[in-house]
C-alpha cells in the first residue's frame, strides 16, 4: 500500500466534444447568479438577496446538483486518501465498487478524473470520518475552487466500533 494522500482537485478547461448534450453542458458552466436563480434552494436565493455569507452554501448545493448528494469540496488540508482495499464478502466494499463504477461511466464530463480510494475526512477538531469512496482528481467545474478537494465517501467505516455502514449511492 501506499502512503496516504492528500491533494487537490485540479480545474481544467472545458474541452466540449460535439453532439454534448446542451443542457448538461450549460448547468456546469452556468454562472453563479444564474444558478442560484434557477436551481438553488429558497434558502439560498433569500440568502444571496439580503447579503448574508452564502458561498459555502452555494458550493453544498452547486456540487451536489452537478456530481451528487454525497460530494462534498473542503480544503485540501482536511481529506487524506490511500489506496482502497478490497475485502471479502463485505457488502459495503462490494456495493461501493458497484456505485462508483456506474457513476464513473454515466459521468459525461471526460474532463473530470474520479480514482476509488479509501477516504479520512477531518471537518473540524471534533468531526472526523472515514470510508471508501471517490476524490476527484481534476474537473472542469471551476467554482470547486483552488485549493480544494472534491469528494463523496460511498461507505463509511466507523473506526470506533470497527463496522461497515450500508453503501450510499453517490448520485
Amino acid at each position: 500500500m501506499s502512503n496516504p494522500s492528500s491533494g487537490k482537485t485540479k480545474i481544467v478547461e472545458l474541452e466540449v466534444v460535439k453532439g454534448f448534450p446542451e443542457n448538461i453542458l450549460e448547468v456546469r458552466t452556468m454562472t453563479e447568479d444564474k444558478f442560484i436563480e434557477n436551481h438553488g434552494s429558497g434558502s439560498l436565493r433569500k440568502a444571496k438577496k439580503l447579503g448574508t455569507a452564502y458561498k459555502s452554501l452555494y458550493k453544498e448545493e452547486r456540487v451536489a446538483y452537478d456530481f451528487g448528494w454525497e460530494f462534498k469540496v473542503l480544503p485540501n488540508s482536511r481529506v487524506t486518501y490511500n489506496d482502497a482495499i478490497a475485502e471479502g464478502d463485505c457488502s459495503a466494499f462490494t456495493e461501493s465498487c458497484w456505485h462508483a463504477e456506474r457513476y464513473l461511466q454515466k459521468n459525461p464530463f471526460k474532463d473530470d478524473e474520479f480514482a476509488l480510494k479509501y477516504i479520512v475526512v477531518e471537518e473540524s477538531e471534533n468531526e472526523k470520518y472515514e470510508g471508501i469512496g471517490l476524490i476527484c482528481k481534476q474537473t472542469n467545474a471551476s467554482y470547486i475552487g483552488d485549493g480544494n478537494i472534491l469528494f463523496c465517501i460511498i461507505a463509511e467505516y466507523d473506526a470506533k466500533n470497527k463496522v461497515w455502514h450500508e453503501a450510499r449511492n453517490p448520485f
